[in-house]
């Protein structure tokens, strides 16, 4: 509808991958070099994690396009939700080899065959199994015997595990220890951070044949989008298309930041609300912004005191002073340990024996007896999700620190402070420390597998409907308890979370579920009585 106006070939912001538009921001490229290399080193096994919309599909689909069939020999799993038969038999057909054969040993033995001819052609073998978060243990058990498949020098077969960061969880269980101890190469893909956000929309509207004469966004407009996707390629796409669609009605060839929050208000109501309250504090951010660089900054040198601010300014220094001083206060470690600290006294965990000075913080709150729940994405899903969340914060020279998030409230953000009561500070300051990455810690009190296997397993299954049944999202008139019911329910719960509906139980959909199950308690951190000035 709109292509002719703006002079585009075709529409640029898709929905479906398209390999003429990939754009690998800076991420991307970190994580196409990581699996460049774990292929280049034959390191057997990797890994490639990220959330839903951050671009896995076009680092695979990349990666497939540079690997020549001079030089490799590859197969790409789309559908991992496979018996261990049926798996071997689609791997195979996949390399076209033949898949007759109604015994593991069998088809092991063709691929294993497959295996010695394509190195005798001097050719690595490639295997990407996508969505693999979503794979029974026992098939994932099959898949680490492939890499058995060796000489007496390299492995014959490099198998790239691609998933949500379920899969993290899913291979930390026990029984799968010894394929988890085989993934010497992993890389956790980020949301693009603004920068690439820019350049992602000027890149796809330069591919789809499109002029700064004919269309363009404005810088508010890309910033608008950013805060909103939080960087995820997806929801960028989603927004920026309705840009254009607001942009072709309105006749206007630069769509601005105004238009920008209408598409999110259509994309997503509930986030535009968030959007247009958080226009009110423009201002008040870049003054926020201003002193938080300051503070920083003043840790290594002390610069003279700034001119007084505004009548409009005090309010703002309030919230983004005790940001800046808590990340005075805090080295690395200490910000680690008072982040443990705080969880275990908000889940009323009374602390095990001491942690010993090496082991990292998911390690020491697993010990301590919760589950953890890698998140990416932005603040406004975190607060979603209900949960206290420990936010990893990337500081100057690559130093880190961590903060115990307790929600929004009035466009501010809170985090706890080392009494673990919470006090406000700037929502724009701390997005500028905060990589996008937060650990959910929570108490899988249902012992359900993550993702639940609810295709293969009746108990898990009955155990998520009764679940589901409390979250009221049971399907209507349907008293029995089967597979496709526990799917719709399973689908209908994410809708009303605002999730994507795949159907599959994994750990954001079940964090949110036990939220609504009789006698779960989520933990609620207590706001402080008084904020220091």
């Amino acid at each position: 509808m709109y292509c002719t106006y703006f002079g585009l070939k075709e529409r640029p912001f898709t929905l479906t991958p398209n390999p003429d538009f990939i754009f690998l921001g800076k991420a991307h490229q970190e994580a196409f070099a990581h699996l460049l290399y774990g292929i280049d080193q034959k390191a057997g096994f990797i890994a490639l994690t990220g959330e839903v919309g951050a671009g896995k599909t076009t680092v695979i689909r990349t990666l497939l396009t540079r690997l020549t069939p001079e030089t490799h020999a590859t197969a790409l799993i789309l559908n991992p939700m496979l018996s261990s038969l049926g798996l071997l038999k689609t791997i195979n057909r996949e390399f076209g080899i033949s898949d007759s054969g109604e015994e593991p040993a069998e088809l092991v033995e063709t691929l294993n065959q497959f295996l010695l001819q394509q190195k005798a052609a001097h050719k690595t073998v490639v295997l990407v199994i996508d969505e693999a978060q979503d794979m029974e243990p026992v098939v994932l058990e099959q898949v680490r015997l492939l890499s058995n498949l060796e000489t007496a020098t390299e492995k014959l077969i490099q198998i790239i595990l691609v998933g949500q960061p379920e899969l993290e969880t899913l291979l930390s269980r026990s029984e799968l220890r010894q394929l988890n101890q085989r993934i010497t190469v992993r890389y956790h893909l980020t949301p693009m951070d603004a920068a690439d956000t820019r350049d992602y929309i000027a890149h796809r509207l330069r591919v789809a044949g499109g002029t700064p004469e004919m269309i363009r966004f404005s810088t508010g407009a890309v910033q608008t989008i950013h805060r909103f996707a939080g960087g995820l390629p997806r929801l960028v796409n989603a927004v920026a298309d309705r840009c254009l669609l607001i942009g072709y009605t309105a006749e206007s060839r630069q769509i601005e930041a105004a238009q920008a929050r209408q598409a999110i208000c259509e994309v997503a109501p509930a986030e535009g609300r968030r959007t247009r309250r958080r226009t009110r504090i423009l201002a008040a951010a870049f003054i926020a912004l201003l002193l938080g660089a300051a503070v920083l900054a003043g840790m290594v040198y002390r610069r003279p005191p700034p001119p007084a601010p505004s009548v409009a300014a005090p309010a703002l220094q309030q919230t983004a002073a005790p940001l800046a001083r808590l990340l005075q206060r805090l080295d690395e470690g200490r910000s680690s340990h008072e982040a443990y600290q705080t969880i275990l006294k908000a889940w009323n965990i009374v602390p095990p024996a001491p942690v010993l000075p090496d082991s990292s913080l998911e390690q020491s709150l697993r010990q301590a007896g919760l589950d953890l729940f890698r998140y990416t994405g932005n603040l406004g899903g975190l607060s979603r999700t209900g949960y206290p969340a420990i936010l990893e914060l990337s500081l100057p020279n690559n130093q880190k620190r961590y903060l115990v998030f307790g929600g929004l409230s009035n466009e501010l953000a809170l985090v706890a402070t080392a009494s673990g009561s919470l006090t406000e500070v700037s929502t724009t300051a701390l997005e500028q420390v905060w990589t996008g990455r937060a650990l959910i810690p929570w108490k899988n009190m249902m012992r359900l597998s993550v993702p639940v296997p609810y295709t293969t397993n009746n108990s898990q299954r009955d155990v998520l409907a009764r679940l589901l049944v409390s979250a009221r999202a049971w399907p209507p008139n349907q008293p029995v308890i089967t597979t496709e019911a526990v799917r719709e329910a399973v689908k209908l719960f994410q809708q009303s979370q605002g999730l994507e509906t795949a159907g599959v139980a994994g750990g954001q959909t079940l964090l949110l579920l036990c939220r609504q199950a009789p006698g779960f308690k989520v933990p609620v951190l207590k706001k402080a009585e008084k904020t220091d000035p």
